[in-house]
């Protein structure tokens, strides 16, 4: 059973649509799917039986710095327009899916990473992509829930879960060098980044992908929303190169 793997990484996710777009056009399919903050919201949308077109078509109408506002005390409005976001593109719970999902959450209290792939299915989403800082924590079946990516960018392990016995991950994470404002939003996300980063490597160590295609975005932040044709066109240009 072959399984794909998205990582999170704010905008730099858009990616992910044209990788898709590239892995459908050489006729590859995907029996699962697992996808982490970002990834999870374009992971659900394909496994909704989106396709890569019609979820572009879904990016470049929505509103992303509205869902990840990087402002300070807006964290209310941005889980709400965010969680209308979802309930308006997927259906109500996952077992309604075209492909079976998994996306990984953090529970906030006990700190306990817990995969997802049964019930309400937006607001899991939501709680995937749920960034402590801008979206701020979802309560979920009385736990309150944070972005997957803190413990699991890149869940590999989500769809060995599923059954996948050949992983593709696609994997937009990195950017973490360059210049960073001096205020604490930028230091806090580098931070999170450079954390991330070296737990993502001690993790693909341990359980690493049948095929890892990381997707080069130099100098593309995660709160680069408004680049979203060119980051979708180095997804192409990655896959391409991947496939040979």
């Amino acid at each position: 059973m072959r399984g794909l793997v998205l990582s999170g990484g704010g905008a730099r996710g858009f990616a992910h649509i044209g990788v898709l777009e590239v892995l459908e056009a050489e006729g590859l399919t995907f029996e699962v799917v697992a996808g982490a903050s970002m990834g999870a919201i374009i992971g659900a949308l394909y496994a909704a039986g989106h396709s890569p077109a019609k979820i572009l078509s879904i990016a470049r109408r929505a509103r992303w710095s509205g869902f990840f506002p990087f402002v300070p005390g807006r964290r209310a409005y941005a889980r709400r327009r965010l969680l209308a976001f979802l309930r308006a593109h997927l259906p109500v719970r996952f077992e309604e899916l075209k492909r079976p999902l998994v996306v990984p959450v953090v529970a906030l209290e006990t700190g306990r990473l817990r995969y997802l792939s049964r019930g309400p299915l937006p607001e899991a989403i939501l709680a995937s992509a749920a960034h402590p800082l801008l979206v701020g924590s979802v309560e979920l079946a009385g736990e309150r829930l944070i972005d997957g990516g803190v413990l699991d960018d890149l869940p590999v392990a989500g769809a060995r879960w599923l059954g996948a016995d050949e992983v593709w991950a696609v994997d937009v994470t990195g950017g973490e060098e360059g210049p960073v404002a001096r205020n604490a939003l930028a230091e806090a996300q580098r931070a999170a980044g450079i954390m991330g980063s070296a737990l993502t490597q001690a993790r693909l160590a341990l359980d690493p992908p049948e095929v890892h295609l990381r997707v080069p975005l130099p100098g593309v932040g995660v709160a680069a929303f408004g680049q979203l044709g060119s980051i979708v066109e180095a997804g192409r240009r990655a896959a391409r190169a991947a496939l040979g």
